[in-house]
């Protein structure tokens, strides 16, 4: 999956109601200057590396993750500990997006 749609996947699942129950600020995971409520049209400049801020919206969503696999074969095991993380109600730490 490319960046863009990628990063059009997380803005997605940051909608979704059981993430939006976490109380997440899109501040966290994206620049957005100094707004406080962004519109997610405004989404673009990820802060976070996409693919791991992708597996922990999709545990926040309860729903499958299409990173994953290729998130596991990079670094296993990285998977299991982020979706850990969200099931007990911690926001795990990601990555910064130029060290993905």
């Amino acid at each position: 999956m490319d960046n863009k749609a990628l990063n059009t996947r997380c803005v997605e699942l940051f909608q979704n109601p059981n993430v939006r129950l976490r109380m997440w600020n899109a501040r966290m995971f994206w620049h957005v200057g100094d707004q406080m409520n962004v519109a997610p049209a405004a989404l673009t400049d990820p802060k976070v590396d996409p693919c791991e801020l992708e597996v922990m919206l999709s545990a926040a969503a309860l729903t499958d993750s299409e990173c994953a696999a290729e998130l596991d074969k990079k670094e296993p095991g990285r998977v299991a500990f982020i979706q850990r993380q969200v099931r007990e109600g911690m926001r795990p730490l990601l990555r910064p997006v130029n060290n993905a």
